[in-house]
């Protein structure tokens, strides 16, 4: 008799444990709306570094030129810091 409940009770569990819930196939139908989402647009930030050089031309005066990280392009062209003279 107790081999029969423990089997009987194995065999429950054993079921119980693959069934699974049974989910409805629902119809949604979706209603068309005018509205308009607006969404704010953040750019992203301009990671720049500025480049020093002595004038090559033999003025003797030093030069900037700002280099855009973000894009890989020169922003300007060489500028003295204190023009010479």
């Amino acid at each position: 008799m107790k081999k029969r409940l423990v089997a009987f009770f194995l065999i429950c569990v054993m079921t119980l444990s693959f069934a699974s819930p049974v989910v409805a196939n629902a119809v949604v139908v979706a209603e068309p709306t005018n509205t308009v989402v607006e969404q704010e647009i953040s750019p992203f930030d301009i990671v720049t570094r500025i480049y020093y050089r002595w004038s090559p031309c033999g003025c003797g005066g030093l030069q900037f030129r700002v280099w855009n990280i973000t894009t890989g392009r020169w922003l300007t062209e060489w500028a003295y810091v204190n023009p010479p003279g």
